[in-house]
């Protein structure tokens, strides 16, 4: 997508355990902040479901999904929770959410890959969010460069 960065992160463990979460550190900014942040996430998640529309969607019913892979920019609206990073997941094997590199991610990827039983081989790695907050983003720049889109 041409809004993200390098310095997006993807991170398995998303809820559904099918598809992983997108963080992308932001330079706070004003009281909206929150709201700004529902808005663009629902703009690029209503974009990617309409390119896409035989394996993603933003219907948020169960029922009417029919199999494809929810979008969830709810996660970014105020209050709202989401698994923590490096959280063991109450699954069978006890997948762990673990950030990615940019370079991880793939379409074969198995969140249950990254679990209680192998996580300290990868603990042993680089931490993919090590500079996390040093690469903070305008969200205002986002929105601008999604509009252009």
């Amino acid at each position: 997508m041409k809004t993200a960065t390098a310095c997006s992160i993807v991170r398995n463990g998303s809820a559904s355990q099918r598809a992983p979460y997108w963080a992308t550190p932001t330079i706070p900014g004003t009281s909206a902040e929150s709201f700004e942040a529902l808005s663009f996430a629902r703009s690029v998640c209503t974009r990617v479901a309409a390119s896409h529309p035989k394996e993603m969607t933003v219907e948020h019913s169960i029922a009417e999904r029919s199999g494809r892979v929810y979008l969830d920019a709810f996660r970014n609206g105020f209050l709202q929770t989401v698994a923590a990073p490096y959280s063991v997941r109450r699954r069978p094997h006890a997948p762990i959410s673990t950030p990615l590199a940019w370079s991880e991610v793939r379409t074969s990827l198995d969140p249950a890959e990254f679990n209680l039983g192998n996580f300290a081989a990868r603990l042993k790695r680089s931490d993919p969010w090590i500079d996390f907050f040093k690469s903070k983003q305008s969200l205002t720049q986002a929105i601008q460069n999604l509009r252009k889109l």
